[in-house]
């Protein structure tokens, strides 16, 4: 089997045979730790997918507008949704997240099986997986770095086992996460496109301007989808 988690953007060679020489190989030869840059992170994710057309605007869609497809399906989605930054990620083997026969049982049994039949985390591990020891390097990592980030997470140990839970918990968090950059992306666009609207001075005469002029404040919040006032 072949692992394709990770796309894109990659460590350094160096930095990945210093990791490989430190820190040694799983039992299927591949390295027990990682550093990843996080957009190039993908994971399996399975569940009842929404497609629109990219034409139709987000305002149609909360008013009722029909997507292309709703479709149950497991798709690659990114693990780290948002971030951008280098991560170190530890080996977790395939016992601790249980036996495929409990990763497959339906999610109101302890397993990952949504009731569309697909396998919300996706395939079971059968090489272990990457969990994430929550180093976040923000400029180009140094051997530094990375060891003494590694070798703090292995001296304390008592991180939390990966589990079928656990991952369905990051899931959750990391939607909510979404929703809320979502959210604050609407209301920043919101106040950018009322300042843009706005005259100068507030609205008040120039002199030698000939008065004041009214923006067209209800046009600009129909063109960002707001139909009624928000008080």
């Amino acid at each position: 089997m072949r692992r394709d988690d990770v796309r894109g953007r990659r460590a350094p060679q160096w930095l990945q045979q210093l990791l490989l020489r430190r820190y040694g190989r799983t039992p299927f030869g591949e390295p027990r730790h990682r550093l990843v840059w996080a957009p190039s992170r993908w994971e399996r994710s399975g569940g009842v997918w929404t497609d629109w057309d990219t034409a139709v605007p987000a305002a149609a869609r909360e008013r009722g507008a029909q997507p292309l497809r709703r479709v149950a399906q497991m798709r690659w989605v990114r693990k780290y949704p948002g971030e951008e930054c280098w991560l170190l990620e530890r080996w977790t083997p395939p016992s601790s997240y249980g036996t495929p026969e409990q990763w497959y049982r339906p999610a109101s049994e302890g397993g990952t099986v949504l009731a569309c039949g697909i396998a919300s985390c996706g395939d079971y591990p059968q090489l272990g997986d990457y969990e994430d020891i929550g180093a976040r390097m923000y400029w180009y990592p140094t051997e530094r770095h990375v060891t003494t980030a590694i070798d703090a997470v292995e001296r304390r140990r008592e991180q939390l086992p990966a589990t079928v839970r656990g991952r369905a918990l990051r899931r959750a968090y990391q939607a909510e996460r979404e929703q809320e950059r979502r959210d604050a992306a609407f209301e920043q666009l919101a106040l950018d496109l009322f300042d843009d609207a706005a005259p100068a001075f507030g609205g008040a005469a120039m002199v030698g301007y000939g008065g004041s002029h009214r923006p067209a404040l209800v046009e600009m919040a129909e063109r960002i989808g707001i139909r009624q006032h928000p008080l």
